[in-house]
């Protein structure tokens, strides 16, 4: 194994050392108010209910087809977009990893700075401490900043050959184990070369045995010049199944955390490190799931597969009702001063149906449920309730997180599948990042002090 570590934060808002700030907002009354620098009309923003707010945080051209999203340890917004998804050629354009900048502090994002770049489709971001992990199936890659400058100078690619784009690899995590955890759809790899082998535990998870290839390929070092992504055909080739796997924070001791997953596109956990995730079928409705070590959810099952898991001893039952839509991004919110019902939930995305919905945990016995049995709608874009105030409005959420700030911040990354282009070439799909805020009038946040200690070790490169 090379020798190299990037520590990282858990969860920052919970345990990382911190300092107060007293933030207030002065937030007004009815359905919606804006706060953004720049829009004008309201039509252009998302729905939400009246103990709510919406604001902008960024749109294009700062960002296009902004993907995956991630808070570093200073409370920076890192983005990863391009337009490598969804039908890429080996030629196309790579995408990459932007630090957002807000200049004047008025809470909108007007400048980017490139952090690194030439991936393959980016679908998962992760920050540790100067360092980046990027999910750009076929590979992962880890980026560090070694000498502070907020550019990656240190590209490794931890592993290779995790399958195409289309049920890729999801849902970065740090657990308060220590362990980074990561959802993985069945798409297989392709095993071409000796340097295109899949560690051992995805491979099981796809029901490919290997003769004479490792089990565990050591990581690939090398310069930003010098970084080159594998090409991995999007069409179709799946394997038995996905599922969720973690490792430690080097890639070292990857191991399969549950299974029986078509394509699981994000997890996040609660306070009591309780996940919750959603898995997408075309054909059956996504599913809510639950994972815990050594579960499986029916999906490949080799011997008595199930979708749903009810009444289905193999396998264990989704957590909540099946739903036409596509499941994304999920988040756990419980922030001081967040009204009672938005407090101690999970946020979940749903791409299709343009929404954002709320999940309240509940158990029966050992089975996670909503309490409610619902779908509560915390924002949405309009259709399928008045197609007419749908028009023109830009709200397609794919990933979320909470902000230092204690908001939530949801990535809008459009309509069209895959990049489009003007008459003079120039990439023009839109973007944006709304980001949801209580109407509190003060409240106190807690936000991750800046630090200068970097990883005690880094890649020695030849």
């Amino acid at each position: 194994m090379a020798t190299f570590s990037c520590k990282h934060r858990h969860k920052w808002i919970r345990w990382m050392p911190a300092f107060w700030i007293l933030i207030a907002s002065a937030l007004t009354g009815g359905v919606q108010t804006i706060h953004a620098v720049g829009e004008a009309d309201p039509g252009l923003f998302p729905i939400t209910t009246d103990e709510m707010d919406v604001h902008l945080y960024a749109r294009d051209p700062v960002v296009r087809n902004p993907c995956a999203i991630a808070f570093d340890w200073y409370g920076r917004l890192f983005v990863g977009m391009g337009p490598q998804y969804r039908n890429p050629k080996p030629v196309t354009e790579g995408d990459s990893v932007y630090i957002l900048v807000d200049r004047d502090g008025d809470g909108v994002a007007e400048d980017k700075k490139l952090f690194a770049t030439g991936f393959n489709s980016i679908q998962g971001l992760l920050c540790g401490d100067h360092c980046v992990y990027v999910a750009n199936a076929p590979d992962f890659t880890l980026v560090q900043d070694v000498n502070g400058d907020d550019v990656g100078d240190v590209y490794i690619k931890l592993f290779t050959d995790l399958g195409n784009l289309e049920h890729g690899l999801h849902g970065l995590n740090w657990g308060p184990d220590g362990k980074l955890y990561m959802s993985k759809g069945n798409s297989k790899g392709l095993s071409q070369s000796p340097d295109r082998i899949a560690p051992r535990p995805f491979r099981d998870l796809w029901g490919v045995k290997l003769t004479a290839a490792p089990d565990f390929p050591e990581p690939v070092i090398y310069t930003p010049d010098e970084y080159v992504r594998n090409f991995h055909d999007p069409n179709d080739d799946w394997g038995r199944q996905g599922g969720v796997l973690r490792c430690n924070p080097d890639g070292s001791g990857l191991e399969i955390f549950s299974a029986g997953n078509r394509n699981p596109w994000d997890i996040a956990f609660d306070n009591e490190f309780n996940w919750l995730g959603t898995d997408n079928d075309q054909n059956f409705g996504d599913k809510i799931f639950s994972p815990f070590h050594g579960a499986h959810f029916g999906w490949g099952h080799e011997w008595s597969s199930d979708w749903e898991g009810i009444g289905h001893w193999p396998t264990v039952p989704a957590s909540g009702p099946l739903f036409e839509g596509s499941g994304t991004g999920v988040t756990w919110w419980d922030v001081d001063g967040l009204p009672d019902s938005y407090r101690g939930v999970f946020l979940i995305n749903d791409w299709l149906r343009r929404e954002v919905f709320t999940y309240r945990p509940g158990w029966d016995g050992a089975l996670m449920k909503p309490m409610n049995g619902v779908r509560e709608v915390l924002a949405h874009a309009g259709s399928g309730r008045d197609m007419s105030i749908s028009q023109g409005r830009s709200f397609d959420p794919v990933d979320l997180e909470v902000g230092p700030d204690g908001k939530v911040y949801i990535s809008s990354w459009g309509r069209e599948y895959g990049a489009s282009y003007d008459s003079d070439g120039q990439w023009i799909n839109e973007g944006r990042i709304y980001k949801l805020a209580p109407r509190t009038s003060t409240k106190e946040i807690r936000l991750p002090l800046g630090t200068d200690h970097f990883p005690e070790s880094f890649p020695q490169m030849n």
